[in-house]
């Protein structure tokens, strides 16, 4: 197992059970307990794990967002493929929304030859990429207030924005998804935000890997009945994902 694969493996298995022992996972493995600390330091270093005594622990908390640019390389073969197939949902004369986020980025990065699309974002990321992408699109920025933590327009100007426009679709990341608790965020402006943007279309697109599944963040946002198509990886459980087509949501999985 090559190194990235390791480490990939090591992220994985601590967003599902919170924590990890270097020397199980050495064992697990094969491998040297010494080649598995150096692992869990290079992922300690960017952010995406805390260092514990003999091991490492989740950092996502309930009140806990990664910055964007850490978040940016969490996952980041799952959401490319998700975006790709994102992309594929959008269609010529579209008026679609896509969220600021790590997945709508690379969503953006697909969608070049559509005719006539309208893009609204309150990501400035997204507005710039794609007015480079198409320079015959049509792009809206939604204004507000900007998070540098996360790069995206939330706030009073931003719900204005988007409780007076109407989508086709609109392309949303998500923070955490639970089948009680529905569709959560970290932070309270952007899960207003997030409201918002779900109340302006038609058709509600979540873009999901499998590492925010089964986590509940701090704020509320909707039910998952609110969602018309869930796109994801294959790591999702498969018995959420079929809870999810009992709802009568379109699941797709890449």
């Amino acid at each position: 197992m090559l190194g990235e694969e390791r480490r990939e493996y090591i992220l994985n298995l601590i967003n599902k059970t919170g924590s990890v022992n270097a020397i199980d996972i050495a064992k697990t493995l094969d491998i040297s307990e010494t080649t598995i600390r150096r692992d869990l330091n290079k992922l300690a270093k960017k952010g995406l794990i805390k260092r514990a005594y003999g091991g490492a622990i989740n950092i996502n908390s309930v009140g806990h967002e990664l910055k964007f640019e850490v978040q940016r390389e969490k996952f980041i073969v799952e959401k490319k493929k998700i975006a790709l197939a994102a992309a594929g949902f959008v269609e010529d004369g579209d008026v679609i929304l896509i969220e600021a986020g790590t997945t709508g980025y690379q969503t953006a990065l697909n969608i070049k030859n559509k005719k006539q699309l309208t893009v609204i974002t309150n990501s400035c990321d997204i507005a710039a990429l794609m007015g480079k992408s198409n320079p015959n699109y049509n792009i809206i920025l939604s204004g507000g207030i900007l998070s540098t933590f996360t790069h995206s327009l939330v706030g009073p100007i931003a719900d204005w924005a988007f409780n007076n426009i109407n989508v086709d679709k609109a392309f949303i990341g998500i923070s955490g998804i639970d089948i009680k608790k529905g569709i959560t965020s970290v932070d309270l402006a952007e899960a207003q935000t997030k409201k918002n943007i779900m109340n302006s279309a038609k058709k509600v697109i979540a873009l999901c890997d499998h590492s925010k599944v089964g986590h509940i963040a701090m704020n509320f946002v909707a039910p998952i009945k609110s969602i018309n198509v869930f796109i994801t990886d294959s790591e999702t459980n498969d018995v959420f994902l079929e809870k999810l087509r009992q709802l009568g949501i379109i699941v797709v999985i890449k």
